[in-house]
């Protein structure tokens, strides 16, 4: 499996277009703990998504550890993840990085699996 990070920050988003046709899932990952960005964060998504209406989601609400931090029913809601399609796979997780960063959390391994399972399928 291959997997192409190109990041969020506008410099980066002219990419975008180049390579979501090819893609097999789009992986989303938001800052939980940054809640002044996350409606910045649910137009990027939303604009994504139209360019593919079938493209499995997977979004990572990352920063579960820190104290204000959205849990990820909030980031649901924040992202009108209800609106991507009734016909989309989506799926929603809460991550975060260890103490130390050298164990995989349950989720992070649950996620992974999923990752192989969709990409193998699609």
């Amino acid at each position: 499996m291959e997997f192409l990070e190109i990041g969020g920050s506008e410099p980066f988003r002219s990419y975008w277009d180049s390579y979501l046709p090819t893609g097999w899932l789009l992986i989303f990952v938001v800052d939980a703990a940054d809640h002044k960005r996350l409606p910045e964060a649910k137009k990027c998504l939303h604009q994504l998504m139209e360019q593919n209406p079938a493209l499995p989601l997977v979004v990572f609400a990352n920063k579960q550890d820190l104290e204000a931090a959205y849990h990820i029913t909030d980031i649901h809601d924040a992202l009108a993840l209800s609106e991507v399609g009734s016909d989309r796979k989506l799926f929603l997780f809460g991550t975060q990085v260890t103490g130390n960063g050298s164990e995989i959390p349950t989720t992070m391994q649950d996620a992974k699996d999923l990752i192989a399972h969709l990409a193998t399928n699609t």
